[in-house]
């Protein structure tokens, strides 16, 4: 890992150090990293896996997995199993599939751990499959081959709030309950942008929130990034940035092209296909899913992009009652977009309040703007 994409995050990886060394010696706890999108959860957990020793760590990013429970349940297992076996990555795929895993018998050398596999198998020549034993079979699987190997698994579910898209299902009334997280021979490290809502489910779990990076810690990215970064110009991609350690990089980056640290930030903010707006463009979709599709959402989001308001005035600006517009910012303020301070409302992510601010007035680019337009749009900021 670049020393720019990882400067101060050591705190988080001696936590999980400290933990998986613990669960080593029959304790440790189960671990949630959560914090905004792109912030480096996912980064810090790949590079605590890297390094665990004497555990079978595997790593799965529940965006890829299928979350329907009958493919769910086979390629949840088909990763332990890769992991496991210590195979190479082309042959991941493989193990993907049920006819394969049916076939590993002899080198998993598990009789409950393969059992596990076979119930799997019976349940799906069922013309209605139980969908509760095929997900529960799944997360049993680890412990039962570490018991038989006396092995323990450091499993990361990375972005897991995609887990929770398995209790949209009738047998499913809640997956979290079906998943054994004292199990003694695996531990849980989860990574979540979904800030609150994994706060209030991962109850058993040690919760921490990554923050922005501060004053002195953006100085210490940028310097890295930037040879010789004066104060003035440190202090400037900071501001911009609010810490957060991708924007910071990038600003950096692209200010080495411009020298000119707002003229860098709005080329990668407003022309299309660039980082920062991909980041917000994504960002916002993934808001919108979260929030469950409701079509006042971006009425409201635009209204707030623009200025701090009250619940009253921003009824007014969307020409809808109060009580409606309180639902709508609650379903905002549940997935983590929008904070209220005081008696007013306002965007978590200061970059992504002014990418939608910004191109909702028309300020989007297919190519780089010139200078006039870019002193134009720096009035905004």
């Amino acid at each position: 890992m670049s020393k720019e994409a990882f400067v101060r995050r050591s705190y988080y990886l001696d936590l999980l150090d400290r933990n998986t060394n613990s669960f080593k010696k029959g304790d440790g706890k189960n671990i949630a990293l959560l914090g905004s999108r792109k912030s480096g959860k996912t980064s810090i957990v790949k590079e605590h896996l890297k390094n665990a020793k004497d555990v079978v760590s595997v790593y799965i990013d529940l965006e890829k997995l299928s979350l329907n429970p009958e493919n769910f349940s086979i390629e949840f297992i088909g990763s332990i199993v890769f992991h496991f076996l210590k195979k190479p990555l082309k042959h991941y795929k493989e193990f993907l599939l049920l006819e394969n895993l049916l076939k590993v018998d002899g080198e998993l050398k598990s009789k409950n751990a393969f059992s596990l596999i076979k119930i799997i198998e019976n349940e799906l020549l069922k013309i209605k499959p139980e969908q509760k034993l095929l997900v529960e079979s799944a997360f049993k699987f680890a412990e039962a081959l570490g018991k038989e190997h006396n092995k323990k698994f450091l499993i990361a579910l990375d972005n897991f709030e995609n887990l929770l898209d398995l209790n949209n299902f009738a047998q499913i009334k809640d997956v979290l309950s079906i998943i054994n997280f004292e199990a003694e021979n695996v531990n849980y490290v989860v990574t979540s942008s979904a800030i609150k809502e994994s706060l209030a489910l991962l109850k058993k779990f040690e919760c921490y929130e990554i923050k922005n990076l501060d004053k002195n810690e953006a100085e210490e990215l940028i310097k890295t990034i930037i040879e010789k970064a004066d104060q003035k110009t440190i202090d400037e991609i900071y501001a911009l940035s609010s810490g957060h350690p991708l924007i910071t990089a990038i600003i950096s980056r692209k200010y080495n092209e411009t020298k000119d640290v707002k003229k860098a930030f709005l080329i990668e903010l407003l022309q299309k296909n660039n980082s920062i707006y991909n980041y917000c463009n994504d960002s916002i979709s993934y808001y919108y899913n979260r929030a469950r599709g409701q079509t006042l959402l971006k009425t409201i989001l635009k209204v707030v992009a623009n200025e701090e308001l009250r619940l009253s005035e921003i009824a007014k600006r969307i020409y809808r009652s109060a009580p409606v517009t309180k639902s709508i910012l609650e379903r905002l303020m549940e997935v983590d977009i929008i904070h209220k301070r005081g008696n007013k409302f306002y965007f978590y992510d200061n970059v992504l309040r002014l990418w939608l601010k910004l191109t909702s007035q028309g300020y989007e680019f297919d190519d780089v703007p010139d200078d006039k337009i870019l002193d134009e749009i720096s009035k905004e900021l």
